[in-house]
């Protein structure tokens, strides 16, 4: 029988959407809020999506200057035990049951010593490319916490107020909060894509804790945002004359 051939994902989650995507939102932002603190962190976001793309193709590569100096510090370990092997003579004759103990003690650790240096040395570019992706999550989880920020301004009062003239400020609206949630999900799509690379529990753990985080700043926003919307439906209608 013929061996069925391995299915490919058909649905992945791609850098390259996810940058138009952030372009995208990043255009409509400073076409309808010009000059905001909000348009810039649109322009930011863009930019942090172009280097996760960039970061995580260079998670994919190999550390050839780490994968040799792992060989050759593996190669010198094995050299030195093939020398002590061949140059050192012992005599394998115990006078008390207290020797053979202590010989037992000293062969095995040193057998320790030389399995950790050499765990070491394998598992030294695996534990820099976590470092890394688990800097660039905690980048993306502080940005979270940015944009949340910038619209602790708005609140419910500053939009009664300014909506309570009659005329209203097309600024002022529940599309600025709309347009964080819309920022969040970028974020919340661009964690994941580190999880590629480097895959480790601590890294899906960070990446999953910044998407939670993103939802539910989403969720709160959103709240605030209906708020907001029902503030206006409630504003009486000019009398007509």
């Amino acid at each position: 029988m013929r061996a069925r051939p391995e299915a490919k994902p058909k649905h992945r989650l791609a850098a390259g959407l996810v940058i138009e995507a952030a372009r995208h939102l990043a255009e409509r932002v400073e076409r309808r809020l010009p000059g905001t603190t909000l348009a810039a962190l649109s322009k930011e976001l863009t930019e942090i999506a172009v280097a996760t793309e960039e970061r995580g193709r260079k998670a994919n590569e190999p550390i050839f200057v780490i994968r040799a100096f792992s060989v050759l510090a593996s190669g010198l370990v094995f050299l030195g035990l093939w020398f002590l092997a061949r140059h050192v003579h012992t005599k394998w004759a115990f006078g008390t049951i207290t020797e053979v103990f202590e010989a037992l003690n000293a062969g095995f650790n040193l057998l320790v010593l030389l399995a950790g240096a050499l765990w070491f040395c394998v598992t030294l570019e695996a534990r820099i490319k976590r470092k890394e992706a688990l800097s660039f999550i905690g980048e993306l989880r502080e940005f979270v916490h940015v944009i949340d920020v910038t619209q602790l301004y708005y609140t419910p009062d500053l939009y009664r107020s300014v909506s309570g003239g009659g005329t209203g400020n097309p600024a002022i609206d529940e599309v600025y909060l709309l347009y964080c949630t819309q920022m969040l999900t970028v974020i919340g799509n661009l964690a994941p894509l580190y999880t590629r690379g480097a895959p480790d529990d601590s890294i899906l753990r960070a990446s999953s804790e910044v998407e939670m985080l993103a939802i539910a700043i989403t969720t709160k926003h959103l709240s605030k945002a209906e708020t907001v919307r029902s503030m206006g439906r409630e504003q009486p209608r000019p009398a007509a004359s």
